[in-house]
């Protein structure tokens, strides 16, 4: 709602979820690296496991999200 107020075109919106899932999916799934984080890469100690059920429900609510904007 804030980037439609803003008037922020519907395409741009939406591109900028997709790179907040992107990064939200990496850091919950521990796939992050400092090649893909560059200069910003920051990790912090996680217990290990299998978490994929999380990132798969994380990123459906990106999808919902983008999905809301289009």
């Amino acid at each position: 709602e804030t980037y439609i107020a803003l008037g922020v075109p519907t395409q741009s919106a939406a591109r900028a979820v997709a790179i907040m899932k992107s990064a939200a999916t990496a850091l919950i799934g521990q796939t992050n690296t400092p090649e893909n984080g560059g200069t910003k890469f920051r990790k912090m100690e996680t217990t290990q496991g299998d978490c994929s059920a999380l990132v798969a429900e994380a990123a459906s609510y990106f999808d919902r999200v983008i999905s809301a904007i289009g």
